[in-house]
């Protein structure tokens, strides 16, 4: 995964003590899960809302389409 921060970013950080730098890892972890989990658009509920689609429409698994 490639680090989106600015060179200024990552100076200013590596001048920081060891465990502050690993807690601003551990938040931009953090974050990163956290956009991957709200982005990602295989969630139950869009997987909810398509089945629902596709039974409204007829179409799907068993309804052949009408």
């Amino acid at each position: 995964m490639r680090d989106h921060r600015s060179p200024a970013q990552v100076i200013r950080e590596w001048r920081l003590p060891r465990a502050e730098r690993e807690a601003a890892a551990a938040d931009r972890r953090a974050e990163r899960q956290l956009r991957r989990e709200r982005d990602n658009e295989e969630t139950a509920a869009r997987r909810a809302a398509a089945l629902e689609a596709e039974a409204r429409r007829g179409v799907g698994a068993w309804g052949g389409g009408s």
